[in-house]
């Protein structure tokens, strides 16, 4: 049996699987992320111990597969300067836990894992190429090719969040400028909701944009777009118009044709997706319009720690 570790800022998720997938206990526990990279680790483990005492007689531990959010040393397995992690420089994850469990240890980017998790148990089994986007913070993504996560020379590809539409475009975290993130990113689709909401008094949502601005969220706009309100739909639509613009990109450069969409901003349904679907195909090359596809991610927030666990036992 592996285990899977999903680490996010917050919360440290963790399930106990069968290589199948099949789903025997799962496990949660804060980050404490601000208390640095010793007690972070140390949480890690508890969640090891917890659920080791849950592997069913005749079984064994096999390994254990990390879900990170950064980049990733896979030959050494650092974990290199993850956000939402302070005081992570390059931490030796990988070897700190061999040491203590004696199994197989695998690292890999946060969102590679949820994009092996689909390719492995979701939406994504039934396809041998695609590529997995998690909207949410950022944009998140993963390549994969036969089956299998696509790293690169230097193991880091999949850095869709930063490509860029717009060379003048606004400024990303990244530094750079028109990266999609800064235009699908939570933070941003709020700051751009909140410039069209500001000119509809008509909207179900001027009120709360108008005196409690930093109550916006992206699941409030949503909320808004299901029930109908205009200026929501059309926000939500421009959204996805932008990530469609980059999905195009991709699949012109790569000839890849399925694009599995998860994360939180991806729960707003149908009028994102109509804008992703509408662009995309606006843009594709005519070869590939008719059969390029958008697709909902299935495994919800269970993506990561499921990929983590599969990592053991990919192809190599």
């Amino acid at each position: 049996m592996n285990i899977g570790i999903d680490i996010g800022g917050t919360n440290i998720k963790a399930v106990l699987v069968e290589i199948g997938g099949t789903i025997f206990s799962q496990f949660s526990i804060a980050t404490e992320a601000e208390c640095g990279p010793d007690h972070v680790i140390g949480q890690i483990h508890r969640c090891i111990e917890r659920l080791s005492l849950m592997i069913p007689d005749g079984h064994t531990l096999d390994g254990i597969g990390i879900g990170v959010p950064g980049s990733v040393n896979h030959a050494h397995g650092l974990v290199l300067h993850p956000p939402n992690l302070p005081g992570w420089g390059e931490v030796p994850l990988g070897p700190l836990l061999a040491e203590q469990w004696n199994v197989g240890i695998a690292l890999d980017n946060d969102a590679n894992c949820a994009a092996l998790g689909e390719a492995k148990f979701g939406a994504g089994k039934n396809y041998n190429n695609f590529i997995g986007l998690t909207l949410g913070t950022g944009v998140g993504s993963g390549i994969i090719i036969n089956g299998n996560i696509f790293h690169g020379d230097k193991g880091f590809a999949g850095e869709f969040g930063h490509t860029s539409i717009d060379y003048n475009g606004p400024v990303c975290g990244c530094g750079g400028h028109g990266c999609i993130e800064a235009y699908i990113g939570n933070k941003y689709i709020v700051m751009r909701g909140m410039e069209l909401i500001l000119h509809h008094p008509d909207s179900r949502i001027y009120p709360i944009a108008k005196s409690a601005p930093d109550t916006m969220t992206p699941k409030l706009i949503s909320q808004a777009a299901n029930d109908g309100d205009a200026t929501a739909l059309e926000i939500l639509f421009d959204a996805g118009s932008k990530l469609g613009i980059a999905i195009a990109n991709a699949a012109n450069l790569l000839d890849i044709m399925i694009f599995i969409v998860g994360g939180g901003v991806a729960a707003a349904g149908k009028p994102l997706f109509d804008g992703i679907i509408s662009s995309a195909r606006d843009r594709v090359l005519t070869v590939h319009r008719e059969s390029i596809s958008i697709i909902p991610a299935q495994l919800g927030n269970d993506a990561g720690m499921l990929g983590a666990a599969a990592l053991l036992s990919r192809k190599q």
